[in-house]
C-alpha cells in the first residue's frame, strides 16, 4: 500500500509545473522552529538515557543527532537568505528540495536508532521503563509533526517516518521479547502496535494534506498568472516583466554575464489604427505578439507596456553583440507584411536597447535609458535600433 502511494505521489510531483514545485519545496523550509525544536528534544532525551545506561552506542547516536540537527538549521537559514535575494529556479528548487530529504532522511534514521537501541540497552542494565515513555513520546510527537510540516513532499514525509518507525517498532518487539511475564509482553507490544498503526494512519493524512496544499498553490500561481498577462495579447504585462526582471538581476549577480532590455514602440501604428479602425488595430498588435515570441528564445520574456509599446528581457548573454543580432531580427520579423481581414499592412519598428548591469538594474532606470536611445534613433529616422549610450562601441542604428 505505501508503495502504491509513493508511486502516485511521485507521478503528481512529475506532473508539477515548475513554478509549483517552487513553492512546495518553499514550504517546507519555513519549518524552522519545529526542526529545531524537534533537534532538542531528541538531544535531551538522548543525553537523559545515556546518562541513566551509561551506554557509549547511545552517545555516539545522540551526538550525531545534534550535528545532524545543527545542519539541518544551517540549511535552512542558507535557503532563507538565498531566497531573499531572488525566487530559486526550478532546477535549483530540486535541489535545495535533494538536500532538504538528505537532511532530513539521516535525523529519522538516527531517531529510529536512538529509540531501537534505547529500549533495547535499558531492559539489560535495569528493571526501570524510563525509555519506553520517552521513546513513544518522541516518536509519536516526532510523526505528527512530520506529518503535518512534510506533506507538501509526501516522498520525504514517508521516507522520514519510515525510516524513523521502523526501528522503534522493531525495538519496542525487542523489549517485548525480553520482558518478564505476560503482561510486560503484551505492554510493550502493544506499543509497538499502536507506533505502527498511527505511523500508517497517517498516511491518508498526508493525501488529504498534499491534495489541498498542492491545489492552492495552483489555485494561487493561475490568480496570479492572469494578474500578469495582457489581456489583449497574452503578453507579461508591466507587473509580471517586473518579477521577470528581477529574477535576471538575481541570475547575473550570481553568474555574472548580461542581459539586455529590447525597448520596442511600432511605426506606422497610429496610422493603421485611425485608417481601419480599433479591430484591425487590435488584430496587428496580436500578430506582433506571436512574432515576437516566435523570435526570442526560450527564457527570454516578451511584455507589453500599453499601446503599441513591447519590451523584450533577453537573457544569457556575454557580449552587446547578442543584444545586437537580436534586435535586427526583431526589425526584419515585426517589419514583414502583415495579412489582416482581407487586407496587407505593413509597420515598421524603433528599438531602444539598455544592457544590465552596465546601464541600470531596476525596471524604470533601464526602461528609460532605452526609450531615451529610442527617441534618439527616431530623431535619425525610424525602423531600427539605437543603444542607451551614444558612446558606447555598438551606438548604432542596426536596421
Amino acid at each position: 500500500m505505501l508503495t502504491k502511494y509513493l508511486q502516485r505521489f511521485s507521478r503528481r510531483s512529475d506532473e508539477l509545473p515548475d513554478a509549483a514545485l517552487i513553492e512546495l519545496v518553499d514550504v517546507v523550509y519555513r519549518a524552522l522552529p519545529p526542526i529545531a525544536i524537534m533537534g532538542v528534544t531528541m538531544v535531551g532525551i538522548g543525553a537523559l538515557l545515556t546518562i541513566r545506561t551509561g551506554d557509549g552506542l547511545l552517545l555516539l547516536v545522540t551526538l550525531a543527532g545534534a550535528i545532524v540537527s545543527a545542519a539541518r538549521i544551517a540549511l535552512m537559514l542558507l535557503y532563507r537568505r538565498r531566497r531573499a535575494a531572488a525566487r530559486p529556479t526550478a532546477s535549483e528548487a530540486r535541489q535545495w528540495d535533494q538536500r532538504y530529504a538528505v537532511g532530513s532522511f539521516a535525523f529519522a534514521a538516527l531517531l529510529g536508532a536512538l529509540d531501537a537501541r534505547a529500549l533495547t540497552v535499558e531492559a539489560a542494565v535495569s528493571d526501570l521503563i524510563l525509555s519506553p515513555m520517552l521513546v513513544t513520546t518522541l516518536i509519536l510527537a516526532y510523526g505528527a509533526g512530520v506529518v503535518t510540516r512534510l506533506s507538501a513532499r509526501p516522498q520525504i514525509c514517508w521516507g522520514s517516518v519510515a525510516l524513523a518507525t521502523i526501528p522503534t517498532v522493531a525495538g519496542f518487539g525487542m523489549r517485548a521479547i525480553a520482558a518478564d511475564g505476560w503482561y510486560a509482553q503484551t505492554v510493550f507490544a502493544t506499543q509497538a502496535v499502536v507506533v505502527g498503526v498511527f505511523a500508517l494512519a497517517g498516511l491518508g493524512l498526508v493525501e488529504d494534506f498534499y491534495d489541498t496544499v498542492r491545489q492552492q498553490i495552483i489555485a494561487k500561481l493561475d490568480l496570479a498568472a492572469l494578474a500578469g498577462r495582457d489581456h489583449l495579447t497574452g503578453l507579461a504585462n508591466r507587473i509580471l516583466l517586473q518579477e521577470k526582471l528581477e529574477e535576471a538581476g538575481a541570475r547575473i549577480e550570481q553568474a555574472g554575464g548580461l542581459f539586455a532590455l529590447h525597448y520596442l514602440d511600432l511605426d506606422r501604428f497610429k496610422e493603421v489604427n485611425d485608417s481601419f479602425g480599433h479591430i484591425t488595430g487590435d488584430a496587428l498588435l496580436r500578430a506582433v505578439a506571436e512574432r515576437l515570441t516566435q523570435t526570442v528564445r526560450q527564457g527570454d520574456t516578451v511584455a507589453r507596456l500599453g499601446g503599441d509599446e513591447f519590451v523584450v528581457i533577453q537573457l544569457g548573454i556575454q557580449l552587446s553583440d547578442e543584444a545586437e543580432l537580436l534586435a535586427r531580427r526583431i526589425v526584419q520579423a515585426v517589419g514583414a507584411p502583415y495579412d489582416l481581414l482581407g487586407g496587407t499592412i505593413q509597420i515598421g519598428v524603433s528599438i531602444g536597447v539598455a544592457l544590465a548591469p552596465r546601464d541600470g538594474a531596476g525596471l524604470e532606470q533601464l526602461v528609460s535609458c532605452a526609450d531615451a536611445a529610442l527617441y534618439r534613433m527616431k530623431r535619425k529616422g525610424r525602423g531600427g535600433g539605437f543603444w542607451a549610450e551614444e558612446d558606447a562601441p555598438l551606438a548604432r542604428n542596426v536596421a
